[in-house]
């Protein structure tokens, strides 16, 4: 245990500005962080469908469905007869109508059961999505005339009170919803940069144990008190916790800002540990595998940039994407951004992949270094 100290904070020592760039990298990814927010006004999901309406009825009640829809919604109505509105549904300008039944607040005090008609084309999403809110408007105006009991100034008291209270609900959902976009825009933005950095990174750990095995420390072992497994635990150790420092920065900030990520921080914080841990494992690796500073810094550059790339830290890879969707599959890149976006529909697959894949490594790092050990032995 005390040589795999000895070995941890004398790689610290060895890597302490490796360790400054990771603190500047993982205070520059928050700036990134408020560099990516406004990204989610782009992309926004909240763009209003437009729908056409017949008001049949010109009651307060008729309005207050207009209200609910328009700004609870997000809807965009246009009003006018019927008639004028099938060429716009035909030709997809709008994405339904509506039909306000004449007598429409007088029945519905009388508990009559009402029904509002909606036409829609065969965009089945958005005629299940303006029935379901529909719905939900009818069943909260029957409830308000069974309280009424046929009193139409008591059953608008309850509509008007209830409206209220709807208003200022709405209002705060919103702003935590679009809270929500600007969060994971900006998240998913610096995090994109955060892969290529901490790659970028790796190449101080790899430098310091290209020059153990280059300088004799390797075949200095066989006659220390250090073995080669303390050698690479205290060697990892040291790595991962650069690799950490850089990465965890954000998501602490997040959650110390109360910042609701959707991923949930307990696996945001344990995807951080497994992909220190992976790129750490591979900066080693490396370290066994290359003999030149030129082939490092090359086959380095190739990692980080084509590895973002795969993985979908610059732009999102769809299916259309065809073969390069496929390869995609193949970087660890990809699992870790994809969890980290929020994207995932099974996050635990994404951290089991991740955990595979730095085993892996781990088990080819472990295997290089051995078979280096028992040359400089020989």
């Amino acid at each position: 245990m005390n040589n795999i100290r000895t070995v941890f904070f004398g790689m610290l020592k060895r890597l302490k500005y490796a360790l400054v760039i990771a603190l500047l990298v993982g205070a520059g990814s928050i700036g990134l962080y408020y560099c990516g927010r406004p990204i989610a006004n782009v992309f926004s999901v909240n763009d209003k469908i437009d729908i056409a309406m017949t008001d049949n009825d010109k009651s307060e009640l008729s309005a207050m469905l207009k209200s609910y829809l328009c700004d609870r919604i997000n809807m965009n109505i246009i009003e006018d007869g019927k008639e004028k509105f099938n060429d716009k549904l035909i030709n997809r300008d709008v994405s339904a109508i509506i039909e306000i039944p004449q007598g429409f607040e007088k029945n519905v005090i009388g508990g009559k059961d009402v029904k509002i008609k909606s036409t829609t084309l065969d965009d089945y999403e958005n005629g299940a999505y303006i029935s379901v809110y529909i719905e939900g408007f009818m069943r909260s105006v029957n409830i308000a005339a069974d309280a009424a009991k046929g009193d139409a100034e008591l059953f608008s008291k309850i509509m008007n009170s209830d409206a209220a209270d709807t208003k200022l609900t709405k209002e705060n959902a919103v702003t935590s919803d679009r809270e929500d976009e600007y969060v994971s825009a900006g998240f998913k933005f610096s995090e994109g940069f955060m892969i290529m950095l901490v790659t970028a990174i790796g190449i101080f750990i790899t430098l310091a144990v290209m020059e153990d095995r280059q300088y004799g420390t390797y075949s200095r072992m066989a006659v220390s008190s250090v073995t080669g497994v303390q050698y690479i635990v205290g060697t990892l150790g040291a790595s991962v916790l650069i690799s950490f420092t850089a990465l965890i920065v954000l998501p602490l900030y997040l959650l110390i800002t109360g910042a609701q990520m959707t991923a949930g921080y307990p696996l945001v914080f344990a995807a951080v540990i497994i992909y220190s841990l992976f790129n750490s494992a591979l900066s080693i690796m490396l370290a066994q595998l290359i003999s030149s500073k030129q082939a490092l810094a090359t086959l380095s550059g190739c990692i980080t940039s084509i590895g973002a790339l795969l993985g979908g830290a610059w732009f999102p890879i769809d299916e259309t994407a065809g073969m390069l969707k496929y390869l995609s599959y193949i970087t660890p890149q990809y699992w870790y951004v994809d969890f980290m976006s929020g994207e995932a529909e099974q996050p635990v697959i994404n951290i089991c992949v991740l955990i595979l894949y730095t085993l892996l490594i781990m088990l080819a790092s472990a295997a290089l270094f051995g078979r280096k050990s028992v040359v400089s032995k020989a």
